[in-house]
């Protein structure tokens, strides 16, 4: 029975001893969680933001894309750096009226 108590009040000497240390470690680590946790959250926030002006240039971009009959009028090349700008990539190997339906095919998409 001596030896259960002594164990006891051991225990309680330790528990007592150590409990700072161990509730400053405890502190420490909720501390940075919290300060990763609003890491995280400015990058995505950051993230989004980036992205949503990114849509907005390609809206814009794709808003100021001439016309199909505009499109005829300029050569395969043209046509090409057009699409690139908006990004779509298109093949010169094709003709200018397929590389044309391509376009507005792509810009139906990105415009959904």
């Amino acid at each position: 029975m001596e030896l259960v108590i002594l164990g006891v009040v051991a225990v309680a000497v330790a528990a007592f001893f150590f409990w700072p240390k161990v509730s400053e470690k405890i502190d420490d680590v909720q501390e940075d969680i919290t300060e990763a946790r609003e890491a995280v959250v400015e990058a995505f926030d950051e993230a989004v933001e980036k992205v949503e002006e990114a849509k907005d240039g390609l809206q814009e971009a794709i808003a100021n894309l001439p016309t199909a009959a505009q499109l005829k009028k300029l050569t395969k090349a043209k046509n090409e750096e057009l699409g690139r700008e908006v990004g779509i990539e298109l093949d010169r190997r094709q003709t200018k009226d397929n590389m044309i339906k391509e376009l507005n095919k792509e810009v139906k998409k990105a415009k959904q």
